[in-house]
């Protein structure tokens, strides 16, 4: 009997822990299409924060999120009359340096602890984000080193920015580009004052390794002496170390100034954002461009979204926010009330995230978040339909208790503005 009886025990014992020791996992799959984002939760209580895994699943119409911490961000923020600035924790921290939100993910092993990779690759860099700032210095004051990342690849550069940028006439490239646990690094000199570069925007704008052909092309932006703006690529050849510049034809004059994290890379092509909020493509193949979405057209096809016509349209919009397999995510702000002519009140907006289709050039979802009833991210479909909601709260966890440094709290649009919630983006920095 005695021995009946420790056994029952050893299994209730054995079950206990097993229960509580199991990871959470979601209440139902989503689908092979649907596209991953990650939301960032502050947890105040051990001043970091935690980056989980969602899924906006448009076929199902609905948010499906993944109930385990992928890694923290270990950064505490800076104080403002003493509140915490962790709105700019997340932009300036917690983003991964590139994921394409299939297969892998770059974490910084400065800022960042892995928690659970559940499917991805996690590969770490030792990537120091706050070059100057940490010294209180602007970067542009020194000459510190600039990191870009993309699928495969990490570019480090030197002489390209701060005071040493008028004077060199070669930046300092080093390509590192890698296959599994293959790694291979190229250091290559390149002229950024060539007869057709003149200067510009010499760090690059995107990168894309293509491994079959060993070559890394990198998106220049430049403007001539009349302020038009142009592009061009660098095609760097890995084993050689030799570049050649290719102008881009097809897009010029009104082009604004640009980051890495405003241009998405689907396939072998870069999108870009460009002037009067609409979107262009760079083809790599033969370094032609062309607009891809009409600021009016896409206009449109949103507008049996929303209840009535906006008295404005935040600029920048559409912005580039990222991009899952053939799905460009855009995002923009609509603002309801007042005369186009008269500043906008804020007080009625809309802000909104447009899955857009680049191979049917159709859009295929959004999402949307209305400051009128802040409680909720609504999912609808193409046609305007409400599938399903979520509280703002679950989705960005706890965000409701968390303020902001000027003394508000970021469930109202903070969260949003400040990139609390981040959709797979190749082309890093």
């Amino acid at each position: 009997m005695v021995k009946k009886i420790i056994i029952l025990f050893l299994i209730l014992t054995v079950l206990f822990v097993t229960g509580c020791n199991k990871e959470k996992t979601p209440n139902e799959t989503p689908n092979e299409n649907a596209i991953p984002f990650l939301t960032f939760a502050v947890n105040e209580k051990n001043h970091n924060i935690e980056a989980y895994l969602n899924y906006w699943d448009i076929e199902k119409g609905k948010i499906i999120q993944i109930d385990s911490v992928i890694y923290k961000v270990n950064k505490a923020p800076r104080y403002s009359d003493g509140k915490p600035d962790w709105g700019g924790v997340v932009s300036g921290y917690a983003y991964p340096l590139s994921w394409d939100g299939e297969s892998y993910i770059y974490l910084s092993s400065q800022y960042h602890e892995v928690k659970n990779s559940l499917n991805f690759k996690i590969r770490m860099f030792d990537d120091p984000r706050d070059v100057g700032r940490r010294v209180g210095i602007s970067p542009f004051l020194q000459d510190p080193d600039f990191f870009s990342y993309s699928r495969d690849l990490q570019v480090r550069t030197k002489n390209v920015g701060g005071i040493n940028y008028l004077k060199e006439k070669y930046g300092d490239f080093t390509f590192t580009v890698f296959d599994g646990e293959k790694v291979k690094e190229k250091e290559v000199k390149i002229s950024l004052y060539n007869d057709t570069f003149h200067g510009g925007v010499s760090s690059g704008q995107a990168y894309l390794y293509d491994k079959d052909k060993g070559e890394v092309k990198a998106l220049h932006l430049y403007y001539d002496n009349e302020g038009m703006g142009h592009f061009l690529v660098c095609s760097v050849n890995i084993e050689k170390g030799t570049y050649q510049w290719y102008e881009v034809t097809g897009i010029e004059g009104c082009i604004p100034n640009m980051g890495q994290m405003d241009i998405a890379t689907i396939g072998n092509n870069f999108y870009i954002p460009l002037c009067g909020n609409e979107i262009g493509v760079v083809n790599l193949d033969d370094y032609s461009s062309d607009l891809v979405i009409d600021r009016d057209e896409l206009f449109r096809k949103l507008s049996s979204y929303l209840p009535s016509t906006p008295s404005h349209i935040s600029y920048p919009y559409p912005g580039i926010q990222g991009e899952y397999k053939d799905i460009l995510i855009l995002a923009g702000m609509f603002i309801f009330g007042g005369k186009a002519d008269e500043e906008p009140t804020f007080e009625n907006f809309r802000q909104v995230y447009v899955a857009f289709n680049t191979k049917t050039n159709e859009v295929m979802g959004m999402l949307e978040w209305n400051l009128l009833t802040p409680e909720f991210f609504i999912v609808r479909d193409k046609n305007g339909k409400e599938l399903s909601k979520i509280a703002t709260d679950k989705l960005v966890r706890g965000i409701s208790k968390v303020p902001s440094a000027d003394g508000g709290l970021y469930k109202y649009g903070h969260f949003l503005n400040w990139g609390f919630i981040r959709f797979p983006h190749k082309n890093g920095d």
